[in-house]
């Protein structure tokens, strides 16, 4: 009863009401999102590299951390005797002609997918389904498929270990 009393009355202390018209208060929520502690920038090995310079037989470790609110990633080349954590085993083109219109993200990672699975065992020696190791690929973006100039088709395969250890050594022929 009391907040009608309040609602209805002229006193100009009284708090307004949310439909007491053009010079009433408003509340508003304040916008936020999420902040990410600062992480250290780890020790890297390698030489920072762009993944799409890779060619088979190479290896790569990938780093990320948090800096001022901001994820960051590298890749760095790294020699495949040492301990790493990927190996590229194929690299490939998409079939689209020049000018081809993008795909789509879907046909894009069936293509990739298709072609990384099928050279697993031959570069392994092992079926995909009993190894120890998992496969993963780098497609084009958009951007980059459909650029005027670099019109980049490419598709990288590569190898992990399927529990997130480090590899040492090639996993060609490894048979793991």
């Amino acid at each position: 009863m009391v907040v009608l009393l309040a609602a209805c009355t002229d006193d100009p202390s009284a708090p307004a009401s949310p439909s007491a018209g053009p010079g009433a208060a408003t509340t508003s929520i304040p916008e936020t999102r999420p902040t990410l502690a600062d992480e250290g920038i780890p020790n890297w090995v390698g030489d920072v590299v762009n993944l799409h310079d890779l060619e088979d037989g190479s290896c790569f470790n990938r780093y990320s951390w948090v800096q001022d609110d901001r994820q960051v990633e590298i890749d760095t080349r790294v020699s495949c005797i040492g301990p790493h954590q990927y190996e590229v085993y194929l690299r490939t083109e998409h079939p689209a002609r020049a000018g081809a219109p993008w795909p789509g993200d879907r046909e894009m990672e069936a293509f990739a997918r298709t072609q990384c699975y099928g050279a697993f065992a031959d570069f392994v020696g092992e079926i995909y389904e009993l190894s120890e190791l998992e496969l993963g690929y780098l497609t084009p973006t958009r951007a980059d498929f459909e650029h005027e100039k670099a019109r980049f088709r490419g598709i990288h395969c590569y190898v992990q270990r399927g529990d997130s250890e480090e590899m040492v050594g090639s996993a060609r022929d490894s048979r793991r």
